[in-house]
């Protein structure tokens, strides 16, 4: 924590609320993301909001060989990287908004995304990352909030469109859990990591849209049954029939069926 002040008085910098920047101080835990990343055997990460380094660091300790790939939106954090790692060969950082840039222009096939992600934007990433890694060898592992995170992977809630889409084509483990004195400044919530590994699919990505149609409508109100939610779109008696062959129960209401339930129904209907 001490380094961190003190690197960020050098820079004349104070955390962003606007950027959702809380670095990451407790070292036990950097120690343990270092170990997992290294673990998974991959030769390239790209990293979403490096902050000051505190992960790129001890990364670039861990093994000297790693591509390491850092996309940072705030310009002096940006210029503080560019000028520490100027001598390093594998490493290349770019000043954009992790929403504004194609993600898939900087992997290969032995990527992790790895990121603390800013609470305000953790989903649209989430969304974005879904959208283009579906199938692919491409892992991710990413900070929320705490109650996003559990929403993610319907832990203790009821599912969601959101869980429910995420769920059909990754498999999500929970990997970490972090209080609020774990960073600095402080945030107001608890966080979590979560490791997100791509399913092999068969799913055309052009029906993509048509996907997130449907689960909308399926999710338009958890206190009717589901039938009654996608009879506005489907004849009901068509429904009645899909659902009896996939051995859907009629009174379902949407939490009841499973990510895999839903991609049937859809591709059947």
């Amino acid at each position: 924590m001490v380094t961190i002040r003190k690197n960020l008085t050098y820079l004349d910098h104070y955390p962003r609320k606007d950027y959702g920047q809380n670095f990451l101080s407790n070292d036990k835990l950097i120690n343990k993301i270092i170990n997992f990343i290294i673990s998974k055997k991959i030769n390239r990460v790209v990293e979403i909001g490096p902050g000051l380094g505190a992960i790129t660091d001890k990364l670039k300790e861990a093994d000297k060989k790693l591509m390491l790939i850092c996309i940072e939106k705030d310009k002096k954090l940006f210029e503080y990287l560019k000028k520490k790692y100027s001598n390093v060969t594998n490493f290349k950082i770019i000043n954009k908004d992790v929403l504004k840039i194609d993600l898939k222009e900087y992997v290969n096939n032995k990527t992790l995304i790895f990121g603390n992600l800013p609470y305000n934007i953790a989903t649209k990433i989430l969304i974005d990352y879904t959208d283009s890694f579906m199938g692919s060898d491409t892992k991710a592992l990413f900070m929320f909030q705490k109650e996003v995170a559990d929403k993610i992977i319907a832990k203790k809630t009821k599912k969601s469109q959101l869980s429910t889409k995420i769920n059909c084509f990754f498999h999500i483990e929970e990997f970490l859990n972090l209080n609020q004195s774990d960073f600095w400044p402080q945030p107001k919530i608890k966080s979590a990591m979560l490791h997100i590994i791509p399913k092999k699919t068969q799913f055309n990505i052009e029906n993509m849209q048509k996907l997130d149609a449907f689960l909308s409508l399926a999710f338009q109100s958890n206190r009717r049954k589901l039938i009654n939610n996608l009879s506005i779109e489907y004849d009901k008696s068509l429904l009645l029939q899909k659902f009896n062959y996939l051995k859907i129960q009629d009174n379902a209401r949407p939490e009841n069926l499973t990510p895999d339930q839903y991609l049937n129904l859809f591709n059947i209907l």
